[in-house]
């Protein structure tokens, strides 16, 4: 009996805390109320963000990879690395999350209050790259080369 009851607790704690996504027609909607444009670009590799009432686009959110020789294993024979960078348009700054559907990047981006009252936040938007940076691209392996000074 107390194993079915914390069951329950925790689905109703789930259900009660998490949000239903939805991307249809290039609006993503929160919990069936529309939220900002998402437009999905170049076979799903791109997405573009604005809010509902922005005519340019605001976000641009490009997923990137490389392979890593240190990362093969059985579940990635190939090494890849792949993480989703977000750059911010109107603001000049980006960050980088780690791999998300476009389902997970709207919910990123709704978890952090990048877009308040339909309009892009720039101070949440401004802790968003504080809190995740880019650390995918400054871990990135630079092919074996160095840079050799020669002073004379």
């Amino acid at each position: 009996m107390k194993s079915l009851l914390l069951i329950f607790a925790i689905q109703t704690t789930f259900s009660v805390y998490s949000q239903k996504i939805k991307i249809d027609d290039n609006i993503a909607y929160l919990d069936g109320i529309a939220w900002v444009k998402y437009e999905k670009k170049n076979m799903a590799n791109e997405a573009s963000v604005m809010g509902l009432e922005s005519q340019s686009e605001e976000i641009f959110i490009l997923y990137q990879n490389y392979a890593d020789p240190n990362n093969i294993s059985k579940a990635n024979p190939e090494g890849k690395v792949r993480w989703l960078e977000i750059n911010f348009l109107t603001l000049g700054i980006k960050c980088e999350i780690a791999n998300e559907t476009h389902k997970g990047v709207v919910k990123v981006l709704a978890d952090n209050k990048i877009y308040k009252d339909g309009v892009l936040n720039a101070e949440n938007a401004a802790l968003l790259v504080k809190k995740y940076g880019t650390r995918f691209s400054d871990n990135r392996p630079r092919n074996g080369s160095v840079n050799i000074i020669i002073q004379n």
